[in-house]
């Protein structure tokens, strides 16, 4: 009995040994040139359709099968890092990555957060998905799909979960958590599931119907996305939708000195930018940017105004804009102040990453102190969270 103890406890430490001796695999293409989306972005192109993304990434025990020459968990890793260089760096967007079976411990039963939700950056995703070993635990995969829940309650707007793994979940209701996640946040949310592994007829069940519970994001398996272009084309799918292009300005009409469409005798606006829209009078009137309650993310409906924006910005080099953050009354003076400060930031960094330079965009936070509408009511306090955009030459 002693000696069976004995053997047990030996297995264990040895499994919680090698779970220790941090098995990290090298990327599988290191020098991977991601096609090329940023032009489409710039003009217009394609338009952003999420605000956040969240990866969930398979570390599980079973991720260390070989699959197509490597590791399965190599390749999944793999192609996350691909997918990261793939999103063009203009975009303006939040980003999480979480793994589950992440643990030395084979019997062990976890999850962990390894990056944001925080406004998202290649090379930092990079950087944490680089940290990243294989696990070697269980595949509590409805487990992550939870806590990513839980972890997107902070994010405002339209997320894109993204479940990267082998399928391999007996034992776990991933589904029923996709169903509870799409219960919770309804079309704010779109599920993709990525199959890494041997495609065998219920791992591609299960993956299908996580994606399924959505009702609106896809499957798909890595090998069908080893090529840049299929790559391009499926990050296009979950993080775009087509848009079409502005028309150009009409032509000049006798007695047009700003050539905006509005003859000179009814033009009460001189001087507009090239290429910016105008009204009846001649006068480009930008609206103000609203913002949801305590928060200084980018709404998308919002998107288009401001990608225009720098559209006339790129047509009129001497133009610059002031940018000034404002918020409704609810909180402190201070961290209204605060507040202020983080929404002109953002459509600053919005702008920035359309290729407008930063030294033509100035930024002021006024707080609560410059209400547009009446505090009182919850109508007014909507308008007041805003930032307002005033162009000069």
């Amino acid at each position: 009995m002693k000696r069976l103890m004995l053997t047990a406890i030996t297995v264990v430490a040895a499994a919680l040994l090698i779970g220790c001796q941090a098995h990290r695999p090298a990327p599988i293409n290191p020098d991977f040139q991601a096609a090329d989306l940023s032009d489409k972005v710039r003009s217009g192109e394609l338009r952003q359709k999420v605000d956040n993304f969240y990866v969930i990434l398979d570390s599980s025990g079973s991720k260390e099968e070989t699959y197509r020459g490597n590791s399965k968990f190599a390749i999944a890793k793999d192609f996350v890092y691909r997918m990261n260089r793939t999103i063009p760096g203009s975009v303006y967007i939040n980003g999480a990555l979480r793994s589950f079976g992440h643990s030395g411990n084979p019997f062990a039963k976890k999850t962990t957060l390894h990056y944001g939700p925080t406004q998202w950056s290649s090379s930092s995703f990079e950087a944490a998905l680089e940290k990243i070993n294989w696990g070697g635990g269980l595949s509590p995969a409805d487990m992550a799909i939870d806590s990513a829940s839980s972890d997107m309650a902070t994010l405002s707007g339209k997320t894109a979960v993204i479940l990267v793994g082998d399928g391999q979940y007996k034992g776990y209701d991933p589904v029923g958590a996709a169903q509870r996640m799409k219960a919770r946040f309804g079309d704010r949310v779109c599920l993709y599931t990525v199959l890494v592994g041997s495609e065998d007829p219920e791992s591609i069940k299960t993956m299908k119907a996580i994606s399924a519970a959505s009702e609106c994001g896809s499957y798909q398996t890595v090998k069908y996305l080893d090529k840049p272009s299929s790559l391009a084309a499926w990050v296009e799918a979950v993080f775009f939708e087509s848009a079409a292009k502005p028309a150009p300005p009409p032509p000049p009409a006798p007695g047009d000195a700003d050539r905006d469409g509005v003859v000179d005798g009814l033009d009460q606006c001189a001087n507009t930018p090239r290429g910016a829209p105008v009204n009846s009078a001649g006068c480009w009137i930008i609206p103000n940017v609203l913002f949801d309650f305590n928060e200084a993310g980018i709404r998308l409906d919002y998107r288009p105004l401001l990608d225009r924006v720098a559209m006339v910005m790129a047509d009129n080099p001497d133009l610059r804009f002031s940018i000034g953050g404002h918020t409704c009354n609810i909180g402190s003076e201070r961290y209204n102040e605060g507040l202020s400060d983080r929404r002109a930031n953002a459509v600053k960094q919005y702008l920035m990453g359309k290729g407008v330079p930063g030294n033509r965009l100035f930024t002021r936070g006024y707080g609560f102190s410059v209400p547009t509408a009446g505090n009182d009511t919850e109508a007014g306090r909507k308008l007041n969270r805003r930032a307002t955009l005033r162009w000069s030459r």
